[in-house]
């Protein structure tokens, strides 16, 4: 129930990964368990962007209450958990659940024409208000939910035997399906039950061994996989779009978690050039050449953003530009309507710069991301242009 507002993402952002650089972060999480929240989002101006995405414990998107769905006007959404019967209060745009008790939400607010729209988006971002239903509603507040004793959390258990202990965790704050049967059968034959410690010296050895295992291989396909050309539109969505596809799902948290669904934003993966070679500053300058009509047919606004590699996060660079689109302040234009972006570890020259998003001197990967993507975006019909390499 608290908010934790960000500014503008910068290298030294490290918390999330493929972060983008257009619509500063809010964070809240909220504890379900004793009664629903109500999320408020204010009245902004109609030009700029903003939409509250939610997502529950197994990385679904539930909703994106916004621009997109509903509007600039403001309204109210009643989070609840997965098992709340109550009645919808008036007031109340739509209900928003999953299948966890906990959900959280990143909510981006659009910077319009550089840093200096930054105190804008402050004040939108404070307007943002959280409460809990009884508060909402001017009633007493029911009796608390039990009193949760987060584990301490260790960089890199996500790598070893720990990892599975946050699993056991995590478990009963979800609320089973059906669907899932199969997967809860396999848990629990590795000592893995809702409501229960994960006790690793209970297991065979060879059990625990086969667990880092799996652990490690089903990591290095993730790595590989997000090497290549990826539909990314298919990791995010609710359970009736994702479903029991465990390996999509695991990839939208691994490449983006918080990543959105197509209907509110698409992002396109441009991790290689014109002849399948992947993208490395070491070895080539590139040219990204938008025809005009190939420019993406967005309501809002679209941009590129750089990323390192392996880390997919933002990359230093002297103009301190992390992305750069259709809002970027100076960006110039042919004479024909075309655009040309040049992306490069070095200057393509003072009259170019304009147009430069600057690349690190290594491999490096980029997303172009779409907002209030037109059909032919949300259907995958519309061709991106190619990186053009010129061979250092």
């Amino acid at each position: 129930g608290k908010w934790l507002h960000r500014g503008l993402a910068s290298p030294a952002d490290t918390d999330i990964v493929t972060p983008n650089n257009d619509t500063p972060y809010s964070y809240a999480w909220v504890d379900l368990r004793a009664e629903p929240w109500v999320l408020t989002m204010p009245k902004i101006e109609d030009k700029r962007f903003y939409t509250s995405q939610w997502d529950d414990l197994w990385g679904y998107v539930l909703d994106n209450g916004g621009s997109v769905k509903d509007g600039n006007g403001g309204n109210s959404y009643l989070l609840a958990a997965p098992g709340w019967k109550g009645q919808t209060p008036k007031g109340i745009k739509r209900v928003i659940r999953g299948e966890s008790s906990l959900l959280g939400t990143l909510t981006r607010t659009q910077l319009i024409g550089g840093t200096s729209d930054m105190e804008q988006v402050k004040k939108i971002q404070q307007q943002y208000k959280l409460q809990p239903l009884s508060s909402f509603l001017g009633k007493q507040a029911p009796a608390a939910a039990p009193k949760v004793d987060w584990p301490a959390w260790n960089e890199g258990d996500e790598t070893r035997e720990a990892y599975w202990r946050y699993v056991a965790f995590t478990l009963p704050f979800v609320t089973p399906r059906q669907a899932d049967a199969s997967a809860y059968k396999k848990l629990a034959s590795m000592g893995l039950k809702s409501g229960q410690p994960w006790e690793a010296d209970k297991l065979d050895p060879a059990v625990r061994s086969a667990m880092q295992e799996g652990l490690e291989e089903a990591r290095a396909e993730m790595k590989k996989r997000s090497e290549g050309g990826v539909d990314a539109a298919k990791f995010f969505g609710t359970r009736e779009r994702v479903a029991t596809n465990y390996m999509d799902r695991a990839m939208g948290v691994y490449m983006g978690i918080f990543g959105n669904v197509p209907e509110i934003s698409v992002y396109l993966s441009m991790p290689a050039d014109s002849t399948g070679q992947p993208l490395d500053g070491s070895k080539a300058a590139y040219t990204l050449h938008f025809d005009k009509k190939q420019l993406p047919p967005v309501k809002y606004f679209w941009s590129i953003t750089m990323y390192n590699l392996p880390g997919r996060l933002l990359v230093e660079n002297p103009l301190q530009r992390y992305s750069i689109g259709s809002s970027t302040p100076g960006l110039q234009y042919e004479k024909d309507g075309s655009l040309n972006i040049y992306v490069s570890a070095q200057s393509p020259g003072k009259d170019k710069e304009s147009n430069w998003l600057p690349a690190p001197n290594a491999p490096f990967w980029t997303v172009l991301r779409n907002y209030g993507p037109s059909q032919s975006l949300i259907k995958g019909t519309y061709k991106q242009p190619d990186y053009v390499a010129q061979p250092k």
